[in-house]
């Protein structure tokens, strides 16, 4: 008969507890204080390079290279109390919470915030403030010790955000050109270029009779789309109606553009969205597309390409503003000059022209 063999109790233990330590030993964290072993200088001068504080070339490049030997990973809690600074970054949304979900150009843009601050030690806080209780809630968040800057997602004139956010805060707006705020910067989209190539485009395709959606009042980017447009056009269009940024929008805006001019042959969108529901309205009414009406949407969302038939639109570099956005942000933390930037737009022609 075979006999199993168990191991001693005390031997059990001590291999045990032998293996713990050595656990412990492989596991432990490198500190300050080993990278200053490491790098043959002082905990301070260490501390000074971690903090991008001026320290020599030569004490640099051993500490870096100290950093990367022992695996040292600085805390950044214990960073951000060294340097003052949060190493957050506010996303602000004031549209209503849905919208993220609903309007495609929230979330791309939010893609390229994140994008631009991959590898580094900063975090996004996305905060909402449509209402007054969320905006108050939002600004009580925004104490300059709580976030470095801050990025407005927003397509309104004069957002009442803006007005209560302290000017301490470096502020980079997502939408209309702000002027004259002190701290802020804007990258914004060049909606007149892009209203005037949809508006010529639709005049070389033979359309006539053209009729433009607009997008909401409120929105800058709505006017200066139809200043552009206009301009276009070279001629008083049928109709102008300012609707939601919606497919909603531009159903209700289509249905009543067909009661009133029911010769129209061009349309104007304000956005994607509104010629989906344009394109809708017309298939439900027997309207060929292009044949009995041309259609231009505004955006060049994924969808577009999908729409029967593929929606003509401006494309707007929607990915762009908010990767800018965030790199503006992080280029004054960098102390360089900052700029507003304007982005320029594009004509994509599918088969609704």
């Amino acid at each position: 008969m075979r006999h199993a063999v168990l191991p001693l109790r005390g031997a059990q233990n001590s291999a045990t507890h032998g293996g713990a330590q050595l656990s412990k030993r492989r596991t432990r964290v490198a500190t300050i204080n080993d990278v200053a072993r490491a790098a043959g200088v002082s905990r301070s001068t260490v501390s000074r390079v971690l903090n991008g504080q001026i320290s020599s070339p030569e004490a640099r490049a051993k500490v870096e290279k100290a950093i990367a030997e022992t695996g040292y990973r600085a805390n950044a809690h214990a960073r951000s109390l060294a340097s003052g600074k949060s190493n957050v970054y506010a996303a602000i949304l004031t549209e209503p919470y849905g919208e993220l979900f609903e309007d495609p150009t929230f979330g791309r843009m939010l893609q390229g915030i994140n994008s631009a601050l991959v590898g580094g030690d900063i975090a996004l806080n996305l905060l909402f403030a449509t209402t007054d209780e969320e905006r108050e809630r939002t600004l009580r968040q925004l104490a300059p010790n709580r976030v470095d800057g801050a990025l407005v997602l927003s397509p309104h004139i004069n957002d009442p955000v803006l007005n209560d956010m302290s000017t301490e805060i470096p502020t980079i707006v997502l939408g209309p050109l702000v002027e004259g705020r002190e701290n802020t910067w804007t990258v914004t989209i060049d909606d007149r270029q892009g209203g005037e190539l949809g508006a010529r485009h639709l005049r070389e395709r033979g359309a006539r009779r053209i009729a433009i959606i607009a997008g909401p009042d409120t929105a800058q980017g709505a006017h200066d789309r139809v200043e552009g447009q206009l301009s276009g056009l070279g001629t008083a269009p049928l109709e102008i109606i300012h609707a939601p940024y919606s497919t909603g929008g531009g159903t209700s805006a289509t249905r009543e553009l067909l009661a009133k001019h029911p010769d129209l042959d061009g349309i104007l969108c304000g956005s994607d969205r509104q010629a989906l529901g344009a394109l809708a309205v017309l298939r439900e009414a027997g309207r060929s597309i292009p044949g009995d009406v041309k259609v231009v949407g505004f955006d060049d969302h994924a969808f577009a390409a999908e729409t029967t038939p593929a929606l003509t639109t401006i494309a707007q570099p929607i990915f762009d503003v908010g990767a800018s956005g965030a790199r503006l942000l992080n280029a004054l933390g960098e102390r360089q000059p900052l700029q507003s930037l304007t982005l320029p737009t594009t004509l994509v022609v599918r088969e609704t022209t």
